[in-house]
């Protein structure tokens, strides 16, 4: 009877801190600029012509990205100036929205405007998943 009641305590946990951090993702991320679901990312990208930015690794990008995208991978972006420009609005995708989020805190660093600055909810992950329905 202990044990079932320590598992059943675990995954509480476990779903508690999961919940806890998905909302801390997004949450942060509506701070450092618009979130967007997937559909209207990428019609809201086409009409502007924004920066389209790839936060991904190299190979999960050299597979497969969305047409324009620039690869830019979130780990080794803070390294230096993005050489983004800053008049035109930059248009951030990435396996999840916590990639996107990181670099969107770096942009917003380096002094482009929350409003000039588009992320993608829930990843590319959404936009495989539409094209297979």
């Amino acid at each position: 009877m202990n044990i079932l009641l320590v598992i059943t305590w675990v995954l509480v946990i476990w779903f508690v801190f999961y919940v806890v951090s998905a909302l801390g993702t997004r949450i942060m991320a509506k701070q450092r600029g618009t979130v967007l679901k997937a559909e209207d990312f990428m019609a809201q990208q086409a009409e502007n012509h924004g920066q389209l930015v790839d936060v991904r690794d190299k190979e999960p990008y050299k597979r497969n990205h969305l047409r324009g995208a620039r690869n830019m991978p979130a780990l080794t972006f803070s390294q230096g100036k993005s050489g983004l420009r800053q008049d035109m609005p930059v248009y951030l995708y990435g396996d999840t929205l916590s990639g996107a989020s990181s670099v969107a805190r770096h942009l917003r660093k380096e002094g482009m405007a929350k409003s000039q600055i588009f992320l993608m909810a829930g990843g590319y992950r959404q936009v495989t998943e539409q094209k297979k329905s």
